[in-house]
């Protein structure tokens, strides 16, 4: 008989943990109850759910996954975790085995940048990745907040918007503003940012205000893009 046939003619074990596999890829879900429609190819699963697929390691206490679609759902201490990308969150939503949508206190790691906020999503494929509420961005050089953070991780290239800070103990700046545009190569100290509205920053000790700024890592300078612009210097002790 041929795994699809067996899969459609399961029903419910329930009181230990059992797997289904599916046929079109290196894929399994163990959980403590587990039922499966192979008419719709969906699998409900209760209690201790493991959903492994390709490179992806899934757990959460219940959640469903539809073998036709490769799209998955899980609740409840949510874990991910790929061959470079780590996730965890209250709740996560795959689709196609590479969009992510997650939500609850969201922390995603890729190499060494860390995505955090109330909701994230993030494309394993294209290394794009969007976070809002809480939503910070941890690079190699700096840190950026705001209300709303978008990036690429793979060019460390991101934008944030409302409320945005960036911090970088590396270079000892501290900025604000309304939003943020930041740009790095990986790698490299070369990281620049684009302050606009309200911006604010200070380094060093010594503080400039203006409509924007204009930041670069490299070496250590701020400068003001337009407006008018106020530049209070601190005495060196």
């Amino acid at each position: 008989m041929k795994l699809s046939k067996v899969m459609a003619v399961a029903a419910i074990v329930a009181g230990f943990a059992v797997p289904v596999w599916a046929a079109a890829s290196n894929m399994s879900i163990t959980a403590d109850t587990l039922e499966y429609d192979g008419n719709s190819g969906i699998a409900k699963a209760n209690g201790n759910v493991v959903i492994i697929n390709e490179d992806k390691t899934m757990t959460g206490k219940a959640g469903w996954y539809n073998t036709k679609t490769q799209e998955a759902d899980l609740t409840g201490g949510v874990s991910m975790i790929g061959t470079d990308t780590s996730l965890s969150a209250q709740t996560l939503h795959s689709t196609n085995n590479e969009q992510l949508q997650a939500t609850g206190n969201v922390r995603l790691q890729k190499d060494t940048k860390q995505v955090f906020g109330d909701t994230v999503t993030y494309n394993t494929t294209t290394e794009y990745g969007t976070s809002r509420g809480n939503a910070k961005l941890v690079m190699d050089d700096a840190v950026l907040t705001g209300d709303y953070v978008q990036g690429w991780l793979n060019q460390i290239r991101a934008t944030a918007e409302g409320n945005v800070t960036l911090h970088s103990a590396k270079h000892n700046l501290d900025a604000s503003a309304d939003n943020a545009v930041y740009t790095q190569t990986p790698g490299q100290n070369d990281g620049v940012a684009y302050l606009t509205g309200n911006a604010h920053a200070v380094q060093n000790g010594n503080v400039l205000n203006a409509p924007e700024l204009k930041l670069e890592m490299q070496d250590n300078s701020v400068q003001t893009v337009g407006g008018r612009s106020t530049l209070i210097i601190t005495p060196q002790q």
